[in-house]
Order: structure tokens, then sequence, then C-alpha cells
């Protein structure tokens, strides 16, 4: 089931594809669609009548999975003659569990994802000349746009060499690779000709960018080269290690308004003896240090972070610690994960399992206090000023839409459907419900 050739079946060029999981699939979805586009493909929504559907997944929990496996059988229902194609971490990791699904009908794992748009052309008996036949994986990097979205995402860095005790995605995307410095500066400089507005640098861990280049490259470096090279695009930074987050980071964040201040920084627990036993290559002493720090160089710089409940060991001492952590610290926002066990990994296999009701019990608890750190920070921007990529209507018949500042809060305003995609100055009026509204500056 992973090699689509020698099917030789005259079929109409029809694909939907839908993505589960992180930026990262994201944009190698959107590699795969524009490819096939190309070639003469259409693409249809995803859950309609096709030829092929594409389902790019992601295994980071039990759930990610259970997910993945309802996208397969929603597609077999939709189109039961359709061939359905599982592709990404799942396919990767666990190739068998999808082949033993009757829809499923091929599985390709990461490493063979670049091969995609090729093999579908084999399959669909395409005499075309294909331009990446040598070097199918060349494709996968350089797209035009991002589906109709206001912001894109492109990949800066592939791969992971940490160790962390609960996490599969170092065998589901190997080692740190990283994408040449001029490779990304055009890709961004073409999606800036295109009208987009914000691009978002994305990897599995981008605070190792440029470590496996010539001259040992650092991130840093990468976006003063891409802000020189650009116009106006505002630039985003996905998740960063704490240890990873540099002066050259901080300084730019704080010197340039093309580089949005917003660091989402894993944290996983704060407790001292979990963050041991999950590998994480830093104390709580050490994340606060750091905090504390990117704070000092500016407030307007909102810290976001990941946290793990339920890991192996965690007591209710250890619990109430990295509660009273996330307390203390000035967090804006955090998203909240249930430890799931996944084979393969040092903490499926460790003493002390926490059980399902305490995870959860622990999960909500922590997504209170959450609530709580996001609505005190939009809070404080009431009265500022803010530049706002306007992205959607708020709700289906609202007159407002709604756009993401710089730091990360979500803005509604009244502005002409022409601004939809655009980079918007936006007095921050007043918050009322959970929201923030402003309205267009001049």
């Amino acid at each position: 089931m992973c090699n689509l050739r020698g099917h030789g079946l005259d079929i109409e060029k029809s694909f939907s594809i839908t993505t589960l999981g992180c930026k990262l699939n994201q944009f190698e979805s959107e590699c795969i669609r524009q490819e096939l586009i190309r070639l003469g493909w259409e693409c249809r929504d995803f859950g309609t009548k096709v030829s092929f559907s594409i389902i790019n997944t992601c295994t980071v929990t039990g759930k990610t999975d259970s997910r993945c496996r309802n996208a397969v059988r929603r597609a077999k229902r939709a189109s039961p003659e359709n061939l359905v194609v599982v592709t990404g971490c799942y396919a990767e990791v666990t190739p068998k569990a999808l082949e033993m699904m009757s829809e499923v009908d091929f599985v390709l794992g990461n490493s063979k994802k670049a091969s995609i748009p090729f093999e579908l052309e084999r399959l669909a008996g395409s005499k075309s000349d294909l331009a990446f036949e040598s070097s199918p994986e060349k494709f996968l990097y350089g797209i035009d746009d991002f589906n109709k979205h206001s912001r894109a995402f492109i990949k800066v860095q592939e791969g992971c060499d940490s160790s962390c005790t609960y996490c599969i995605i170092p065998r589901a995307r190997g080692s740190s690779r990283s994408i040449s410095r001029d490779d990304v500066i055009a890709q961004v400089v073409r999606l800036e000709n295109n009208g987009i507005e914000e691009v978002v640098l994305t990897g599995i861990h981008i605070g190792r960018y440029g470590y496996d280049l010539p001259g040992a490259m650092k991130l840093d470096t990468l976006i003063s080269d891409i802000l020189s090279h650009t116009d106006k695009v505002r630039l985003r930074l996905s998740s960063i290690e704490m240890n990873e987050v540099s002066d050259g980071i901080l300084s730019l964040m704080v010197s340039s308004e093309r580089l949005a201040s917003h660091l989402h920084i894993p944290l996983q627990s704060g407790d001292e003896d979990i963050l041991k036993a999950m590998n994480r290559p830093y104390t709580a002493t050490d994340f606060r240090a750091k905090i504390d720090k990117v704070k000092k160089s500016s407030m307007d710089i909102s810290i976001g972070t990941d946290i793990i409940t339920g890991f192996p060991g965690e007591t209710d001492s250890r619990f109430r610690n990295t509660r009273n952590f996330l307390k203390a610290l000035p967090f804006d926002y955090f998203h909240v994960f249930a430890f799931s066990r996944r084979s393969g990994t040092p903490a499926d296999t460790m003493n002390d399992q926490v059980s399902p009701e305490t995870k959860k019990s622990r999960s909500r608890k922590l997504i209170r206090l959450g609530k709580k750190k996001k609505f005190e920070f939009m809070r404080s921007r009431t009265g500022k000023r803010d530049v706002v990529l306007v992205q959607r209507k708020a709700k289906r018949y609202s007159r407002f839409l709604t756009g993401l500042t710089g730091n990360y809060c979500e803005v509604s305003l009244k502005a002409p459907s022409s601004k939809y995609g655009k980079l918007c100055p936006v007095d921050i009026t007043h918050y009322s419900r959970g929201r923030l509204y402003g309205t267009l500056s001049e």
C-alpha cells in the first residue's frame, strides 16, 4: 500500500485534501494542492465526490489519531468510488493501523509525501512531462498563495533532534533539517508579491534553524535577511523553545514593527521533577528567568505556552506546582493537553500513570486559569493602537470583521470587505464579553 504505480486507471483528475495537525502539515498540504492544480487537476471541497481524497494526518495524541480515522471514513462515505490516500505523521509512524482500514487505499508516510502528485499522475494515466520526475521532493517547497487564507505558513525547518520522553514526532519527522536561506527568502517574496501580508515561519523545531547549514546560520539572521528583502509583509514565529529565544530575536521583535510581538514558548510542566522525567532541556527556574527577560524587553510581547497534564508521576503536589507556576508568570494564554501515551516513547512504559479522570480534572482547572490570563491581557490592550491583519467575518451574519494583532489578540471591527487580508492600523476601543473591539485608524 505504499506505492501507487502500475494501476494505469483512466480516471477523472479531481481531488480533495484535508489537513490535521500542525502548521507544517498545512504548508505541505498547500504545496500538494497547488502542484496538482498546476498539473491540471481540479480541487474540490473535502467530503464531496472526487477521484482521490488526500488526508494529511497528525499523530501527536490518541485523539488526533481518532480524528484521522474519522476523516478517512467521511471521505469514503461522501464518495464511495474514490481512492483514499493517507499521508503525514500517522501514516509514517503507524502505517499498519491505517492499512487495516477497509476505507484506505494507499498509505504514504512523510518520507513519501512529496511524491503524491507524481504518483497520482501515474495512476490517472497522464502522459505529462513531469518537471519533478527525477526529484519529486523539489516541488514540496514553493507556493503562490495559501488557498484564500489571509496569512500563509511557510516551512523553514523540518524534523527534531530532541528526545522528550512523551513525543513521537522525531520518529515521524526525522532529524532536524533547515531550508536554505535563499529558498526561504524567495518564498516569502513570492507570497508578498501575490498579496499575502502576514507569513508565519514554521517547522518542528524552528529554534534549530541553520545549525545544519554552512556557516551555522541562526534564526535571527534569517529573520533579519527576510525583512531586508521584503517591503511590507509581517513575520510571525511559530512555537519556539525557551533556550532558543535569543537576544537577537528579542532585539528584532522590539525594533521592527514587521516582526509580530508574539512568542509561543512551550513549558509542558512547572514542576522540576516532571520536567526531568520529560527530558526537557531546562529547569523551571531557567524558564522563569527567560519569561521575565522577554517581558522586561517589552510588555507588548505576548507569551503563550503549552502544558501537559497527567504526565506519569504527576502527583497532586506536582500539579499544584505547575498551577502555581502558571499563576505567577506573565503568560497571556496557554494551550492545555492531557498526556497521551504514544507507543514507542519512554513515557508510554513509565510507572505511576495518571487516570483519565484526573487528567480531565486537572486540564479543566488549567483551562479556566488560561482563559482568565487571556482575558486579562486582552483588557490591557484597550486604548492602544495595533496593526491588525483583517481575516474574516466575526460571525456568519455579523456586521463585524475580525482580525489578529501582532501580539496575537483577536479584534472585532467594522471595515469594508476590501480590507480582507490587509494589515490595518486599528484603535482598540473596548473589551466586552471576551472580545476586543476597535475602529480603523486613519
